[in-house]
């Protein structure tokens, strides 16, 4: 059997179950469900089953949970495979003493890729893309570059910005322990670090829909299609296709994306035709408002799906709409994830120091987009650890919900089966 048989497999076997305790049929499986005839992606397959096992209802619990429970739960995990990413065969050598003198000098358009740094967290949209509450090293950046010349500490690490050559400087802060190893270091940037802050996460990947904060960023068309032209990349890692190419098409489509980002009305196909959708900023700072710091995934899951009356979307096949509104809020999420762990800021910043201990200080970081080709044995790696912690987690929400669905098929079965055997062992007295 092919992996298109193995898949359709699978739904027609759940799709008796579910016949047998709820009494329907189900249609074709091959039919109705895309993730059948697609290779690569686990996480539309799952989603799949999900919808089959419980209803489409179940997609806006699972983004509460993506948005909460999974990200407290992921951050160890991401941290580890990040810290054995980034060990070199250099990492017992003691600190560069030019790296501790003089520190290395970086573009910040090479640290900067989404162009975040550069925006007033005190303005209508930047309050939402820093959390001030805990220190992190984009608001160290920030800082830095509106204090320039001027040493901003972050952790274990120094941060001068120079406007003249629109670059940051980093040093290692170094008082406490002025004689550690590279690895030590680094490894301690790590640990000190947060890789996914969920108030920032939630915001990017809201904002990946609608673009209400990157309308009112002053970007150009320009900037947002290249930031549209990594993430797709990225995308594509995912997907296992690690060509580096984007076809014509896509970039038609990334174009055509970036101007509608730029405008603050995104056009979407969510099974019922092409429809625009926009946010206004107090609609969307509501919703962050309402779910960051929250721990409940229902509520969270609610008010995402509110928006989407917010959004100009009619109240025609409004279930289809919604579903395929959550499944693609659920795929942006696996996209961030993978961005967060991999061209964040503070990512890029340790991958350029690290370039610059094994290249004579000097870093190999440059035009981001060609930089995933240079990076690319620690993108994939990183990309698949995040990508199998997500597939694991909506795997085990997938199979509590089976278990909840067979058990009382199981105890039917196993009843009939007592009834046949006494049945022979009374016809025996």
């Amino acid at each position: 059997m092919g992996l298109i048989d193995d898949k359709q497999s699978i739904f027609t076997t759940i799709g008796a179950y579910v016949s047998l305790g709820q009494s329907k049929k189900l249609p074709n499986a091959t039919n109705i469900y895309t993730s059948i005839n697609n290779k690569k992606e686990v996480v539309p397959l799952l989603l799949d089953i999900l919808k089959v096992v419980v209803g489409s209802v179940v997609l806006q619990e699972l983004t509460g949970e993506l948005f909460s429970t999974f990200i407290d739960n992921t951050e160890p995990d991401l941290k580890t495979g990040v810290k054995k990413q980034t060990v070199q065969e250099n990492s017992d050598n003691q600190l560069p003493n030019d790296f501790k003198n003089n520190g290395y000098s970086i573009p910040a358009k090479s640290i900067d890729v989404m162009g975040k740094l550069k925006t007033s967290p005190n303005s209508s949209s930047g309050s939402m893309l820093y959390d001030n509450n805990s220190p992190n090293f984009d608001s160290a950046a920030y800082q830095a570059i509106q204090n320039e010349g001027t040493d901003t500490p972050y952790n274990n690490l120094i941060i001068n910005y120079n406007s003249t050559t629109d670059s940051f400087n980093f040093k290692p802060n170094t008082k406490s322990n002025p004689n550690q190893s590279i690895g030590d270091w680094m490894g301690s940037f790590v640990d000190s670090t947060t890789i996914i802050n969920k108030k920032e996460f939630m915001v990017k990947v809201m904002d990946s829909f609608y673009g209400t904060i990157t309308s009112n960023q002053n970007k150009t068309t320009e900037e947002i299609f290249q930031e549209l032209q990594l993430k797709k990349l990225i995308e594509q890692l995912i997907n296992g296709d690690d060509s580096f190419e984007i076809s014509q098409k896509d970039y038609d489509d990334l174009l055509r994306r970036a101007k509608q980002l730029k405008d603050g009305v995104v056009t979407y196909d969510l099974g019922c035709g092409l429809m625009e959708v926009s946010l206004s900023l107090n609609d969307f700072n509501n919703l962050i408002s309402n779910i960051s710091g929250s721990t409940n995934p229902f509520l969270i899951g609610k008010h995402v799906g509110d928006t989407l009356s917010k959004s100009g979307v009619g109240n025609n096949n409004i279930q289809t709409v919604t579903d395929n509104f959550f499944q693609t809020i659920i795929k942006i999420i696996t996209v961030e994830l993978a961005c967060a762990a991999t061209i964040s800021p503070q990512i890029r910043a340790l991958m350029a120091i690290g370039s610059a201990f094994q290249n004579f200080g000097i870093s190999k970081l440059g035009n981001p987009i060609k930089d995933l080709k240079g990076f690319k044995v620690y993108l994939k790696c990183i990309i698949q650890i995040a990508m199998r912690l997500i597939n694991q987690f909506i795997y085990n929400l997938v199979i509590g919900f089976l278990i909840v669905l067979l058990t009382p098929i199981i105890k039917t079965f196993v009843r009939e089966k007592i009834n046949q055997f006494i049945g022979i062992i009374k016809s025996l007295i």
